[in-house]
């Protein structure tokens, strides 16, 4: 496995540059773009809750979205990265071609000015985790599952 410093210089240099709504969505199309907009909503609902009330994380979207290995769509080895840098590196063609990477955006841009509320039971629980059901996560198994939106299950 790859030292902390090691991927935090790699996602740093390769994603800082996004604006932190655009990296916020370029987070929820990595972790959730096959996911409804629901399901959409909750991974960006974690992301939120995370910046606010998980201070290990970070205080800013950058420092919550490029925390290693957190969001595995981030991990080098992870089939999406290659997509994310190739996102990443072209915004603006890549966003006018991608209805669903436009999705994400209109969704991060309605959680952080506030006219899409968050998913409530992650709010009101302050849920910061979550994982794919098909994951296998030992984490999980010391805390308690709050919620089951799509493909994942959220947890406090």
């Amino acid at each position: 496995m790859m030292k902390n410093s090691e991927l935090k210089s790699i996602l740093w240099d390769t994603f800082s540059h996004l604006s932190e709504a655009q990296l916020m969505a370029l987070t929820i199309y990595g972790e959730s773009r096959g996911e409804s907009r629901e399901g959409k909503i909750a991974v960006g609902s974690v992301i939120l809750e995370r910046v606010e009330h998980r201070d290990w994380d970070g205080k800013t979207l950058h420092e919550v979205c490029l925390m290693p290995y957190q969001f595995s769509c981030f991990l080098p080895a992870d089939p999406n990265f290659k997509a994310l840098k190739l996102i990443a590196g072209d915004w603006g063609t890549k966003i006018a071609r991608s209805k669903v990477l436009s999705e994400c955006y209109a969704i991060t841009s309605g959680l952080l000015d506030g006219t899409i509320p968050r998913t409530p039971i992650i709010a009101e629980r302050n849920c910061c985790q979550y994982k794919t059901k098909a994951a296998k996560a030992s984490w999980a198994d010391k805390m308690e599952r709050v919620a089951v939106i799509g493909h994942h299950e959220f947890y406090v």
